[in-house]
């Protein structure tokens, strides 16, 4: 059975065929403000084994291997065009260790139909958003570029403790409607191109403990005109919109384009640079030493 008849399936008969949801022991609740939809829940499930990503039920939640608890949501469904569907979905991510309060992020998609655009949201999510989010729970990321900031304050260093703040960088997505100039832009595109353009607005978050996960989006049409979104932990952060609307108007002509990305902010006791740093970043914070690794 294909990945989308399975879908379509369980869309006409998960709510007919299945019990209400099961509650779960608070210690193990991955956000008790989420009432899980069990046809959404299902869909995430297939899309991750889809993926290769092995999950587990966990009452009405998903768990999956390296400690991650899954809840979806549903936000809004518009029906465009016979034919044309656009989506919004919610999950929201916890882990008892890293960041117990957990992550909220939405889902926007398109699709021919309301079970295809959902899908199409998910399965973006599950190929950059959840990445980043696994390399965050590991002590040392495996997939993901990390920018590495030394925050350690005298205190700190007095004591013989090392603070960083890392800053994982989940994969970009990026599309252009027209081809790429020959001449080549003065710093080409790359995983760290969205956060440090706009790093400027998130110093105050950078000198927390805070464990956050940041969404950035840019895009410009074809007549120049710029749509940004940035987002924190899910909810509006409206100061980096300046830094990333310059950012965009210093793009090269390719028609419609956008950029996305999605980036998860940590605290460590351990650097991820200790072999030494691809590359610097210039724009660090304040006299922070600011670094750039693939681990």
């Amino acid at each position: 059975m294909s990945l989308t008849h399975s879908f379509s399936k369980v869309f006409n008969t998960v709510k007919e065929k299945l019990l209400p949801a099961q509650a779960i022991p608070q210690q193990q609740a991955a956000s008790p403000s989420i009432e899980t939809d069990p046809v959404l829940m299902q869909m995430v499930f297939e899309v991750l084994t889809a993926e290769n990503i092995k999950a587990t039920w966990q009452g009405s939640y998903l768990r999956l291997a390296d400690g991650l608890v899954l809840a979806a949501e549903r936000v809004e469904a518009v029906t465009l065009a016979e034919d044309r569907f656009r989506t919004c979905t919610r999950i929201h991510v916890s882990h008892a260790d890293y960041f117990p309060q957990g992550l909220s992020e939405y889902q926007h998609a398109m699709g021919t139909s309301e079970v295809l655009a959902m899908t199409e949201g998910f399965r973006t999510w599950a190929r950059m958003d959840l990445l980043a989010l696994l390399d965050a729970t590991r002590e040392l990321p495996k997939d993901c570029t990390v920018i590495e900031m030394n925050v350690a304050s005298e205190t700190d260093v007095a004591a013989g403790k090392a603070v960083y703040r890392q800053v994982i960088l989940g994969p970009v997505a990026h599309l252009a409607t027209l081809p790429a100039p020959k001449r080549k832009e003065e710093h080409p595109f790359c995983p760290c191109c969205l956060f440090t353009e706009s790093m400027p607005a998130f110093h105050d978050l950078l000198q927390t403990r805070q464990f956050l996960g940041v969404r950035l989006f840019v895009s410009r049409d074809n007549e120049g005109k710029l749509a940004v979104d940035c987002r924190v932990n899910g909810e509006d952060f409206p100061a980096a919109t300046e830094h990333l609307q310059n950012y965009a108007e210093k793009w090269p002509q390719r028609g419609l384009e956008f950029r996305k990305q999605y980036v998860v902010i940590r605290s460590s006791e351990r650097s991820v640079n200790a072999g030494g740093a691809i590359h610097s970043v210039d724009n660090a914070v304040d006299s922070a030493n600011a670094s750039s690794a693939k681990v």
